[in-house]
C-alpha cells in the first residue's frame, strides 16, 4: 500500500508570465520541473479546482497536461480565442507538449443537480473543438470554492474519469 500525498500547487509565484490582450490581463503559470503535478484521477482534478483560489485568477483556468497527465502549464484567465484554439496558439513558455486539458471555471453559484441544457451544449461544443485540434478535453469543472461540479461526469455517458489510468511517473514498481 502506498500513501498518495495531497495535490498542492507550489506557492512560489516566480513561475508565471504576465500578459495583456487588449484590456484583458492574464497569465501563464508553469509548475516547477523538479516537482511534477499529476492529475491522475478525478479526485486530483477536484483538489486542483479548490487550489486555484490561491492563484491570481478571476474567471477561468485552462490546465494543459501531457500524455502522463502532468501539468505542463496553467493559463489563468486566458482570452477566449486562446482558450478555444489552444493548440494553435503560440505562447511564450508553453513549449512542453500537451495533449489534454481541463477547464476550471469559477462560478459564484454552482447549482446542484444535473447540468442545464446550455451547460451540456457548451461542454459538447468545447469537446468537439478540442477533438478537432487533436486534444482530449478531460473535464470542465465549475467551482465556487466549496462545491466542484464536473460537466464530464454530468454530460458524457462514458467520461474519461471512468477509464483506468496508469501513470509511469513515480509509480510503484
Amino acid at each position: 500500500m502506498s500513501f498518495k500525498p495531497r495535490l498542492r500547487l507550489p506557492r512560489r509565484r516566480q513561475q508565471s508570465l504576465q500578459f495583456e490582450s487588449g484590456d484583458h490581463p492574464w497569465s501563464i503559470f508553469h509548475p516547477g520541473p523538479d516537482d511534477p503535478i499529476v492529475v491522475a484521477e478525478f479526485s486530483d482534478a477536484v483538489m486542483l479546482a479548490t487550489e486555484v483560489f490561491d492563484m491570481p485568477v478571476c474567471h477561468e483556468v485552462l490546465v494543459l497536461l501531457d500524455e502522463q497527465r502532468r501539468i505542463t502549464a496553467m493559463l489563468l484567465d486566458p482570452p477566449p480565442e486562446v482558450g478555444l484554439l489552444i493548440s494553435m496558439a503560440r505562447l511564450p513558455g508553453v513549449e512542453a507538449p500537451f495533449c489534454q486539458t481541463i477547464s476550471i471555471v469559477i462560478d459564484p453559484d454552482v447549482p446542484a443537480g444535473p447540468p442545464s441544457d446550455a451547460d451540456r451544449r457548451g461542454y459538447h461544443a468545447l469537446r468537439r473543438a478540442h477533438m478537432a485540434q487533436g486534444l482530449l478535453l478531460l473535464d470542465v469543472l465549475l467551482t465556487d470554492g466549496n462545491r466542484v461540479r464536473s460537466l464530464a461526469l454530468g454530460c458524457d455517458p462514458d467520461p474519461v474519469w471512468h477509464d483506468e489510468f496508469t501513470s509511469t511517473i513515480g509509480g510503484d514498481e
